[in-house]
């Protein structure tokens, strides 16, 4: 079913930011989408298509040019002209482009960023015919800084339906901890949540048979493990790193839970090193509000945590969330050639991050991850969830 309010919302939001963008025409351009996916597609459109087919937004129109057979599905929609087509797109698109006048066409892709990239190759030399000829070869332009405010920034649907997966997800931690049994492996963890993820209805964050990742103990390895056949040794921690899909839009969540020996607290040096994390994850988020580099967040954080003795971690301190768990844009990450220009970008009003880091003990992964809504107020963010502040126990 096509989400109609999200698209109404999204497109909307792109003319306004065609409005002052540099290009004067985002083109999405995508064929058989079913199989090739076009990260852009649920925004501008909301269902897949057959027959190659062009979205093209402006500051003061949109419309789309697509096969006669799913152009029912558009004009059910009411928020594009329409233009159905049967032999060629071509005719279609030069009288759109007249119409227009672009100085600057906008189109899917990106060195850096994968939702802006999905405009295939094959397409970007079709479209390249197309403009042969025409007073418009030589006009593209990648679409990388329209996608990612259109897709960083979310609109009030999206804030909702992402505070719903997130507020689910930590219902579904509860009932585990309340069902939890000392002789469940990492794999019975998995199975449970799997099993209450399927009564429901949701889908996962990310690839299924990893979400949850869940680590049980220090003998567990650290990382996008699978889970095993482990069970969780007595004094020590599961850590459990899970977020669910629900309405298209996802959460996603790290949390501790300690196991007590005889009914101890958990010893000093645990605690120690579950408040550094703390405060290394505090320490970065005192570094976020809008208009900061996101890579000078990430510094704020590694740096807590080195300053208190623990290795850097290996990934970036946060990224954004939406339609999945890592949805592109901004990064809040550490100047490292993997990830390319994405710690330099600016964090925006609107956008929803994690912030997350951990370090490795005998006692097992003490990892953390929160989700953060950025905003205008004071602090320049707002928990979308209530963070995890202390160990929660499990009761065998």
């Amino acid at each position: 079913m096509t989400d109609q309010i999200i698209v109404e919302e999204k497109v909307q939001q792109a003319r306004e930011i065609l409005a002052d963008a540099e290009a004067d025409l985002w083109l999405t351009f995508a064929r058989e989408t079913s199989e090739i996916d076009e990260p852009c597609l649920p925004y501008v459109l909301g269902f897949d298509v057959v027959w190659p087919t062009m979205i093209l937004v402006t500051a003061d129109r949109s419309a789309t040019i697509i096969g006669r057979h799913d152009a029912p599905n558009a004009e059910d929609l009411g928020i594009h002209e329409v233009y159905p087509y049967d032999a060629s797109l071509e005719d279609a698109f030069h009288e759109f482009l007249n119409d227009v006048d672009p100085d600057s066409i906008a189109v899917n892709y990106s060195r850096d960023n994968n939702v802006a990239d999905g405009l295939t190759h094959g397409l970007y030399l079709r479209l390249g015919s197309l403009l042969e000829g025409t007073d418009y070869e030589g006009t593209l332009v990648s679409a990388d800084p329209i996608v990612s405010e259109v897709r960083g920034i979310k609109s009030g649907t999206e804030r909702e339906r992402i505070v719903a997966a997130a507020e689910e997800t930590e219902a579904l931690f509860a009932e585990m901890a309340a069902e939890w049994s000392p002789d469940w492996t990492e794999a019975d963890v998995s199975d449970f949540l799997h099993g209450r993820m399927d009564e429901e209805g949701y889908g996962s964050a990310w690839s299924w048979d990893y979400c949850p990742t869940v680590h049980a103990g220090g003998e567990a390895p650290v990382g996008h493990t699978l889970p095993g056949d482990r069970t969780l040794p007595p004094g020590e921690i599961l850590h459990v790193d899970f977020g669910v899909v629900k309405d298209g839009y996802a959460a996603d969540v790290q949390r501790l839970y300690y196991y007590p020996e005889d009914d101890e607290a958990p010893p000093a040096d645990l605690r120690a090193a579950f408040e550094d994390v703390r405060a290394a994850i505090g320490a970065g988020l005192d570094a976020l509000e809008p208009g900061v580099e996101g890579h000078v967040v990430d510094d704020a954080a590694r740096d807590e945590l080195t300053d208190r003795g623990w290795p850097e971690y290996q990934h970036a301190f946060g990224h954004q969330v939406g339609r999945n768990a890592h949805d592109g844009g901004a990064l809040l990450g550490p100047l490292w050639d993997r990830y390319g220009d994405q710690p330099r970008r600016t964090v925006r009003a609107g956008e929803i991050y994690t912030a997350e880091l951990g370090v490795e003990t005998d006692y097992g992964y003490i990892g953390q991850e929160e989700m953060v809504l950025i905003t205008e107020e004071d602090d320049g963010y707002e928990f979308v969830v209530d963070p995890q502040r202390e160990l929660r126990r499990l009761d065998g």
